[in-house]
């Protein structure tokens, strides 16, 4: 039978990879999606890939009140139950965390954790029932860190980071896996987004990008460990090496480490 997986995001940067990969091994591809233009560019992309591929995009702005509810009640109107679930759509906040704007701050969090437990929860309900499954949340290096200007979207990676973990911890003895993949800045439009006006959004940008990899490189990564049952993974050892001398440092020399480096990079 056709295994399908459910990629939340997956229109563009790092989910569209996704898709291409789980394409090239014979999924279902089921993708919801803010865009519709990049909804149906990456259709052609996967017919072009796979001719008789099985693509489902749906339009929705997932930050709405009640998005997962909607999600699973979709999927229950087309008769699919998902072996994969990828929680990849996000965005980022940059600047100081008072100068932010509330509404834009709270679609974020929806977005990063609302809608990702709330997923978790209702299709990881119908996996555990099933007694299979596999669910990646994408979280980021960001995640182990304290990052002034940039307080509010590593709060919301460190989160994921650890709901993932409890999960797994819940949900394997009835067979079903949970992944938290972290990969560090990407080649993206994420910066461009979460780029704010204040100086100190320019900083905390020049910090992160000392290192940028490609969204096909990352996509990879995180396909690879997925299918390794990997608990958590980053995307190369050296992000990986990087993340636990994070861990092993206090949170105060962290934060205060980050704020240094970012002022430094302030454009004023």
């Amino acid at each position: 039978m056709t295994k399908t997986v459910l990629i939340t995001g997956g229109a563009g940067g790092i989910g569209r990879e996704f898709c291409k990969l789980f394409n090239a091994d014979a999924y279902r591809i089921v993708v919801f999606s803010l865009l519709q233009d990049e909804l149906d560019a990456l259709g052609k992309q996967l017919k072009n890939q796979r001719a008789n591929v099985d693509y489902r995009p749906v339009q929705m702005d997932l930050s709405q009140p009640g998005a997962a509810e909607e999600i699973v009640q979709w999927l229950e109107q087309e008769g699919l139950e998902l072996d994969v679930l990828i929680n990849n759509v996000g965005f980022g906040m940059m600047g100081e965390h008072v100068e932010q704007d509330s509404q834009t701050l709270e679609r974020m969090l929806t977005l990063n954790n609302i809608l990702l437990s709330k997923l978790c929860m209702l299709v990881g309900a119908k996996m555990k029932a099933r007694g299979a499954g596999k669910i990646m949340n994408i979280g980021s290096l960001a995640g182990f860190c304290p990052m002034p200007f940039f307080a509010a979207y590593s709060a919301s990676k460190a989160f994921v980071i650890n709901l993932s973990a409890s999960l797994q911890e819940e949900l394997k003895p009835y067979g079903v896996q949970v992944t938290c993949f972290c990969p560090s800045t990407t080649k993206t439009a994420f910066l461009d987004t979460a780029e704010g006006k204040h100086k100190s959004s320019g900083g905390i940008r020049e910090f992160v990008s000392a290192q940028i990899a490609t969204p096909e490189d990352v996509a990879k990564a995180g396909y690879k460990a997925l299918n390794n049952g990997k608990r958590y993974a980053l995307p190369s050892l050296a992000l990986t090496l990087q993340s636990i001398w994070i861990r092993m440092m206090p949170l105060r020399t962290m934060a205060s480490f980050v704020y240094k480096k970012s002022v430094k990079e302030m454009k004023i």
